[in-house]
């Protein structure tokens, strides 16, 4: 499927999904967890934003901005430098790296589908997404269903555009909880979870959701308090449902994909694992309590951060296509996640007044073992190379 045909079938699965907002409380209806229920609930296509949407549609499309082309197969990185500008850098040249685009206030995107689609979103009101077509600069609308008395929240959009996943629950109890993919068939409430307390921020929180590269398999990793739900699927069928029961339940944490397979790895219970529609469940590393696992371009190197008990992290790296065993490539570093195929981005720690703390952002180079300063501040999304939480 071509780009051009893909966007228009962005456009039809939302505006074929069918029902009205006044009836889309009847989806409320479906129980089951494994069966997946169609619903009536409504997507809007905003192709000419108008009404209440009109400001928050302007200044997301006013912040963009890009400059020259940006290879189909280009390492890219959403991230802030040091100066505070929000760009898309482009690696096609990892030794020469440029900022092929700007992104001002509401534009940042929230995620990166590959290097020239990105998803942006505004945050003030009315669950408004757009996929925009880099360097481009072009905007495909589209509104969230938002019913009175249910919330809702975007997941993932599929790499071929034919597919959005999304949570709705109960906006007065947070129950009520479904996931929903929703194609130009319509729309399917998928998996129903369990109800949440909510959740603040903390380190072993990572991504809610994600789509193998070939947009074959997606997992959602549901994260409130108390437990944790892991469930992957293909198309609308449960292949891994790791749900939690009555009494303990060992989390299900730190999920990545492998970009070169229809792979996925998680910790759980002191150990990783890796799963497999074929295998089932695997373990992969016994006694590793991994955080920010990432996989460079070609899924031959994975790296990882491991806590320590002086409350800092050690960096492993593992080169994957020669089977080669964890390896402690620096102590005192934190947060790693591959902007290209040789190149490692992650931050210095040390002890500080009020405990351990971030220094200074560094790039690390796999081919050589050698350290260098950045002018990334901070990693928002990255693509093709995978990550847990970028």
């Amino acid at each position: 499927m071509n780009r051009a045909t893909a966007l228009a079938s962005l456009l039809a699965l939302l505006a074929i999904a069918c029902g009205s907002p006044s009836a889309s409380t009847q989806a409320s209806a479906a129980r089951s967890s494994q069966t997946p229920s169609s619903t009536n609930f409504t997507f809007d296509i905003l192709s000419v934003p108008g009404g209440t949407w009109a400001a928050s549609t302007a200044r997301i499309a006013s912040g963009i901005s890009c400059s020259g082309p940006i290879g189909a197969s280009d390492a890219v990185a959403i991230v802030t430098l040091h100066s505070g500008e929000v760009v898309l850098r482009d690696y096609a040249d990892p030794r020469n790296p440029r900022s092929a685009c700007k992104f001002q206030g509401e534009s940042v995107p929230a995620f990166l589908i590959d290097s020239r689609h990105a998803v942006v979103g505004s945050r003030d009101c009315c669950n408004i997404f757009a996929v925009v077509d880099l360097p481009d600069v072009r905007f495909h609308w589209f509104a969230l269903p938002r019913p009175p008395g249910f919330n809702s929240g975007l997941l993932a959009v599929s790499p071929r555009l034919d597919e959005i996943a999304w949570l709705s629950n109960n906006d007065t109890t947070g129950g009520d909880r479904k996931v929903h993919l929703t194609t130009k068939s319509g729309d399917q409430v998928v998996a129903n979870l369990p109800p949440a307390l909510g959740r603040c921020g903390a380190a072993n929180l990572s991504k809610e959701g994600a789509y193998t590269h070939s947009g074959n398999h997606l997992y959602v990793l549901d994260q409130p308090l108390p437990k944790n739900t892991l469930i992957v699927f293909q198309a609308n069928k449960q292949v891994l449902s790791l749900v939690p029961p009555g009494g303990v339940w060992a989390q299900p944490e730190m999920a990545v994909w492998s970009p070169t397979s229809e792979a996925l790895f998680y910790r759980q219970n002191g150990d990783v694992w890796q799963w497999t529609q074929a295998a089932g469940p695997q373990r992969y590393l016994t006694g590793v309590d991994w955080y920010y696992p990432t996989f460079s371009p070609s899924g031959s190197h994975l790296a990882y951060s491991v806590p320590r008990s002086d409350g800092l992290h050690d960096i492993y790296l593992i080169d994957v296509a020669h089977g080669g065993s964890p390896q402690l490539i620096k102590g005192a570093r934190n947060f790693p996640v591959f902007l290209n195929s040789t190149q490692l981005w992650y931050w210095t720690e040390g002890q500080g007044i009020c405990g351990p703390g971030l220094n200074h952002p560094l790039v690390y180079d796999i081919t050589d073992g050698s350290e260098a300063g950045s002018i990334v501040d901070q990693v928002t999304a990255v693509w093709p190379a995978t990550s847990s939480s970028f």
